[in-house]
């Protein structure tokens, strides 16, 4: 994870450097909020007491750096000033809140020049991941300026109302966009309901929908408001609604796990091959260690779910790596995972695993894959390392091959829902309720499935 982070801090400022905008929404920031009953030299705006800094005109709260550059904007609106110098200085605090020993970033800037110019400054760094930074304004002795109010905002801020923007911004941006292109027909902006499931993200909607309590209770389980949950019921929805899901059904399941999918396919009358990363496989360790590697079919076997006999009758386990599928899992009706092919290095490698695995299935044979999907941005992601976080664009570029392939994509929707639950997002430590979208890193996330059938033919 560690390897993770340095990639990804360095591919931003490499983009940063390079002068290629970033698509992160700037976060206001109150001028005051360090030093809240201080007066402020500039403007009427802030406290009544003298502040113990000479010359003390704003110093904002710390706030969390994503890892990249931080960026902060300052505007002095209504400013009037014919000298003396405003210094600007980035304060730095680390990961347990003690003030930096490097000499912070200062800028400084002619107040005069200042005012004739358009009020606003901007001052920037590349900003360390876990790492607290604070704008601070300063004048000089002789400065005479005035100024009305105080506007500061921050763009490469982690906090609660960063993610909430920039979750936001996608809805009325990048998530909202009509398709193109080949893509025209098969984007959709209706609502994403699991009574006529397509390919679609977790929402509250589908959660209240009575057909989701109907598979909770299959499950064996109470509906909660987790996306985990949603994705084992978006599975079995989908493969439901379009026909895959019947006795004697062949069903080929990656990355399984101890879910509890394998048992309920097999008390349907299914026969499944259920496949995860073999045990003596070093990067089956973290889930080897944490209870989540499926190693074998007493590990796969849910008790509550089906008949001990008819389990061990109709399902059978394989090690199986989802990079390298072996040519002679073929002819099977449907194919699953839920959330694993973001874990196999990097985007392009998950996309590939799609492509890959349609070739397991008869032609008309039902593809039904979970994933992460990134709620904040359709340009800067994690795109490599153990866990990586795939983009609207990304889903595209897939369903494109697959069209151009002769497969049907079943259309997609990216409506992220309009509750006040599909609002909340949730953070480290995550809870184990009202977990339907989530921070990552610097992230909003949730959960994707995509369905594909496969078409009659492979174009030439």
């Amino acid at each position: 994870m560690l390897k993770d982070l340095r990639r990804f801090a360095y591919a931003w400022w490499k983009d940063l450097k390079n002068g290629r905008r970033s698509d992160e929404p700037s976060i206001p920031l109150q001028p005051f909020a360090f030093w809240p009953t201080h007066a402020s030299a500039i403007c009427d705006a802030g406290g009544t007491e003298p502040s113990l800094v000479p010359g003390y005109a704003f110093h904002t709260k710390y706030v969390l750096s994503t890892g990249g550059t931080i960026r902060f904007s300052i505007s002095l609106a209504g400013l009037s000033a014919t000298k003396g110098k405003l210094l600007l200085s980035i304060n730095r605090l680390d990961e347990q809140g003690v003030p930096s020993r490097t000499p912070p970033k200062v800028k400084e800037i002619a107040l005069a020049t200042l005012a004739a110019n358009g009020n606003s400054i901007e001052i920037s760094q590349l900003g360390l991941r876990s790492h607290y930074y604070a704008i601070m304004g300063v004048l000089t002795e002789d400065s005479d300026a005035r100024a009305e109010r105080i506007e500061i905002s921050g763009t490469g801020i982690d906090n609660n109302e960063a993610f909430a923007t920039r979750l936001d911004a996608a809805r009325t941006a990048f998530l909202s966009t009509p398709g193109t292109g080949i893509l025209e027909h098969y984007i959709s902006s209706e609502r994403a309901t699991l009574e006529q499931p397509r390919s679609q993200m977790c929402t509250a909607y589908q959660m209240g929908e009575p057909i989701y309590a109907e598979w909770c209770q299959r499950m064996g389980a109470s509906p909660s408001l987790h996306r985990k949950q949603w994705e084992f019921v978006f599975i079995l929805r989908s493969l439901e609604y379009y026909g895959a899901l019947r006795e004697g059904a062949r069903g080929l399941g990656f990355g399984v796990g101890i879910e509890p999918l394998s048992s309920l396919f097999a008390a349907a009358g299914c026969k499944i091959v259920a496949t995860d990363l073999a045990q003596h496989d070093e990067r089956s360790l973290v889930w080897d260690n944490t209870h989540q590697l499926g190693a074998n079919l007493d590990h796969i076997f849910q008790p509550h779910l089906c008949n001990q006999a008819e389990f061990y009758e109709r399902v059978s386990f394989r090690p199986v790596d989802m990079n390298a599928i072996p040519a002679d899992l073929r002819d099977f009706d449907f194919t699953w995972s839920s959330c694993a092919y973001e874990h196999l290095g990097s985007i392009e490698a998950g996309l590939a695993f799609f492509e890959n695995s349609l070739a397991c299935l008869k032609p008309g044979g039902i593809a039904v894959h979970t994933t992460e999907l990134n709620l904040s941005s359709n340009r800067n992601t994690m795109d490599t390392g153990t866990t990586v976080l795939f983009r609207r664009r990304d889903f595209e570029t897939l369903a494109r091959r697959l069209i151009a392939a002769g497969h049907d994509v079943i259309p997609i929707t990216f409506d992220s829902g309009d509750s006040e639950l599909d609002h909340v997002i949730d953070i480290p430590p995550y809870s184990a309720d009202s977990h339907l979208k989530l921070a990552l890193l610097r992230w909003v996330s949730t959960s994707f499935g995509m369905v594909v059938r496969k078409g009659p033919r492979l174009v030439a």
